[in-house]
């Protein structure tokens, strides 16, 4: 089975970066998770960002940038991650409508959380980035 999602990975100023509680919607026996999800046939990656940004927190992604794809294959299949950053909004503006709640955490308490496997690879890139962390989005992609 080939999958293909995109992701957004919201960080705030020191660093950190926004995960999913998945209690009760694990597919896998993850606890955490990135935001985001499939990418439907006919949607390019960037559209796909946006409405499962729109549907998992009633939040309208105006700009992020592309870290890049990060694929990864196990017993289950391929899926391809298409990780998108952007810099943590108000989170008053976030109203999660998927998961448990959400928590910020470093990249290292990412890396030890339980989350679905290749998830570690999203941060292994994060990582290879550098610091990410007190900047806007150097990109300014249009995605409306």
């Amino acid at each position: 089975m080939f999958r293909r999602v995109a992701l957004i990975i919201f960080y705030d100023k020191q660093g950190r970066i926004l995960l999913q509680d998945r209690t009760g919607l694990s597919k896998a026996g993850e606890l955490w998770g990135y935001f985001g999800g499939g990418i439907e046939p006919g949607e390019t990656p960037e559209q796909a960002v946006i409405r499962e940004t729109r549907e998992e927190l009633s939040y309208t992604l105006k700009q992020c940038i592309s870290a890049g794809i990060v694929k990864t294959t196990d017993k289950r299949g391929t899926i391809e991650r298409h990780v998108f950053l952007a810099p943590l909004p108000s989170v008053k503006k976030l109203k999660q409508k998927e998961g448990k709640s959400m928590k910020l955490f470093t990249l290292r308490e990412a890396k030890k959380a339980k989350s679905v496997f290749g998830d570690d690879e999203v941060i292994k890139k994060l990582e290879k980035m550098g610091k990410f962390h007190f900047q806007q989005p150097s990109i300014k992609e249009n995605l409306q």
